[in-house]
């Protein structure tokens, strides 16, 4: 395979001028290279850059490693021939310094320096008075997939693969869950938003995200790492984004600050910092999306979110404000629910009847289902017992607050 003349990217200069590294003779044809990289496996590749391009925050690890060259001329120790190293592509890998420089082969002849370094615009490796020369490695973008380090020399070239893998959870990582939503879970409302009304509904009901009071859920991810590298999930980055616009994420209960998408890192041990899922007061069907590196959560977890009633009117029907005495039930009153976009919800509530004397009216059922948008509004039945005045009082179903009531009906004595 021919070398390719790509721009070498380099992280770390070892001198400003190259240093002996540009002394010394080229390895000829009869010269052999050995390649060894000191870290074994794959190295990891950034998810994220600062405005400069470099590699933002904590790091999963290994995303670096020193690279060992032993150079030979016919069978001999190659002391002073040097060769040339790339990578391709350019942009997977950065050459750099030895990270280890007191390790064996890092040292040449002077003791303390380099034996490699970027000479006339490329990279050469001089060896050693042991024929060694080392450099090093490191990933520092978010490319990802399977590198090559080549080393030229005489018209020959030595390759060596270096995998890097994208930034997350190797396919070998097991058990990768967001905990906390999880499929068939459903939010019931809170009813702490429920106002009263008696009359026509209101134009605007405010936002469905109300200050202070947003619906929240604890959640974190966690994932089992890879027995083989048990360290590798450290400083791994998760990415979980909301699919619905009824949904959203924040690091911060109160979900002041939120959004559709967070970055969380794992831990040692494979876990998350907490963070919350944000329920919005309209709901749904809330889909979460988790992924990380080779992995993703699979099926997508969602969860069921009611819609919170902001508005619950109990009006009287026309022409029942009086009703005569009676043995026969009677149609008095009309009860709906809504939420903020106005539209009516089904919602499960109880009845009661306040008046003087307690029993005025007798209700024909003590709990309903409210009717949903696009269906008649829900008539409740009285018998009217008694002559007095009573209300009807209506509660979300076995609750005691929020207390709705209409307003007063009056039921007439027989006359004398």
């Amino acid at each position: 395979m021919r070398a390719s003349r790509a721009p070498i990217l380099v992280w770390a200069l070892m001198t400003a001028g190259g240093g002996c590294v540009s002394d010394g003779h080229p390895l000829g044809t009869d010269g052999k290279v050995e390649v060894r990289v000191s870290t074994d496996g794959a190295l990891f590749a950034t998810d994220e850059l600062d405005e400069q391009g470099n590699p933002s925050g904590p790091r999963q690890t290994p995303f670096d490693s020193d690279v060992v060259l032993r150079l030979t001329e016919a069978d001999e120790v190659g002391h002073g021939a040097f060769v040339q190293v790339h990578v391709e592509p350019a942009e997977a890998l950065m050459l750099g310094a030895a990270l280890d420089s007191t390790a064996e082969g890092a040292l040449n002849e002077a003791g303390d320096e380099p034996t490699c370094d970027l000479v006339d615009g490329a990279f050469r490796c001089r060896g050693n008075v042991e024929g060694f020369a080392r450099f090093s490695i490191r990933s520092a973008a978010d490319w990802s997939g399977t590198a090559r380090i080549v080393v030229s020399w005489a018209n020959q070239v030595r390759e060596t693969e270096v995998v890097v893998l994208p930034a997350g959870l190797p396919v070998d990582a097991t058990n990768f869950q967001l905990l906390g939503v999880a499929t068939g879970d459903r939010v019931p409302p809170t009813y702490l938003a429920v106002a009263c009304t008696v009359d026509a509904l209101p134009e605007d009901l405010g936002d469905k995200w109300p200050v202070g009071r947003i619906r929240a859920r604890e959640v974190t991810v966690r994932a089992t790492p890879p027995a083989s590298n048990p360290g590798a999930l450290e400083n791994a980055p998760v990415i979980v984004e909301t699919l619905s616009g009824d949904g959203a994420l924040s690091l911060d209960e109160s979900c002041a600050d939120r959004t559709t998408r967070v970055r969380v890192l794992l831990d040692a041990t494979g876990q998350s910092p907490r963070f919350f899922a944000c329920l919005s007061d309209l709901g749904g069907d809330i889909g979460f999306a988790v992924s990380s590196g080779a992995k993703a959560v699979d099926p997508t977890p969602s969860i069921e979110v009611d819609a919170e009633p902001r508005i619950l009117r109990v009006r009287v029907l026309d022409g029942k404000q009086t009703l005569d005495l009676t043995e026969l039930p009677t149609d008095v009153f009309e009860v709906s629910a809504y939420d903020v976009s106005l539209q009516a919800l089904p919602m499960d509530v109880d009845l009661d009847i306040v008046g003087v004397p307690a029993d005025v009216l007798t209700l024909t059922e003590g709990s309903i289902t409210l009717a949903p948008q696009g269906a008649a509004p829900v008539i409740v039945s009285a018998i009217p017992t008694n002559a007095g005045t009573g209300r009807l009082v209506v509660t979300p179903r076995l609750l005691a607050e929020p207390q709705c009531s209409s307003d007063d009906v009056t039921v007439l004595p027989i006359p004398d």
